[in-house]
């Protein structure tokens, strides 16, 4: 049982290092210059991004509440909601990169940075 637990938690934090940028990183790195970037899709996109909310403390008590009542329970819950906002960070990315840049191919890259 004890190796588990190291083994978990270098779980645990590896997969915190493979998340997607910060939907407020993408468009402080979006390029004025672009001409798309004044366009009312962009400008709704930028919005949408800027009120993004990561929800730390949500997932702070959801993981610690649940190893109190249930041990273990916590750390999935915690992960699983993780997962759930990495996905809706990804897909925000996404819309701000299609909404704001010309080059399609740039795109990608844009929402992966």
């Amino acid at each position: 049982m004890r190796p588990l637990i190291p083994s978990l938690a270098l779980l645990l934090v590896l997969s915190a290092c493979a998340s997607n940028p910060a939907p407020r990183d993408t468009v402080a790195r979006l390029d004025p210059s672009q001409p798309r970037y004044d366009s009312p899709k962009c400008r709704k996109a930028r919005a949408e991004a800027e009120q993004y909310n990561d929800h730390r403390i949500v997932r702070a008590v959801v993981g610690v509440g649940g190893n109190v009542v249930v041990p273990f329970a916590g750390a999935a819950a915690g992960t699983a909601l993780g997962h759930r906002l990495e996905k809706k960070k990804a897909k925000l990315n996404h819309a701000v990169a299609k909404a704001c840049l010309d080059d399609p191919l740039a795109q990608k890259a844009m929402a992966a940075r």
